[in-house]
């Protein structure tokens, strides 16, 4: 797929859907999907744009060139397809079933969620910054291990 620059690209918001329609070369596509190539390290940069039938129709190379309407509407599709909950604390984890069970807290308030093998769940993508995947598909991140409340690190010590 081509790389296409911003000025090249628009986008709108289809309301009451999370679809996105994308005008690529003065063609409009309904339907269309937002996906981050890197979306750890560069969240910004390299945007697939995957039409209905899941095929790649472009890649757009940094958001930061969109017109601003264009840009708040490619924003908050990534935001519900990557919304990641911050763990601020973490108030139970034990064994449960050969998974762990996390009991904490998030910006969105107290999570429950459950982690089957840490070792293939959980990436440190920076220094004391952690990924962790939830059997259920959910994703969560402690964006600052130090930042923790003792409980927090006492309990996290288990599987550090």
């Amino acid at each position: 797929s081509p790389a296409l620059s911003a000025a090249e690209v628009q986008l709108r918001a289809v309301p009451g859907s999370p679809d996105v329609d994308v005008r690529l070369e003065g063609d409009w596509h309904s339907g269309v999907t937002l996906h981050r190539c890197f979306p750890l390290s560069d969240p910004a940069r390299f945007i697939s744009l995957l039409g209905r039938d899941g095929k790649e129709l472009a890649i757009l190379d940094h958001l930061d060139e969109l017109d601003p309407a264009s840009r708040q509407v490619a924003d908050a599709a990534l935001d519900r397809r990557y919304f990641t909950p911050a763990i601020s604390r973490i108030m139970e984890l034990e064994k449960d079933a050969g998974m762990w069970r996390f009991k904490g807290e998030t910006q969105r308030g107290e999570s429950e969620f459950y982690v089957r093998n840490w070792r293939d769940s959980a990436f440190e993508i920076d220094p004391g910054r952690w990924l962790i995947l939830s059997v259920d598909g959910g994703r969560y991140e402690i964006k600052k291990l130090e930042t923790l409340d003792p409980l927090s690190l006492r309990l996290l010590d288990q599987l550090l």
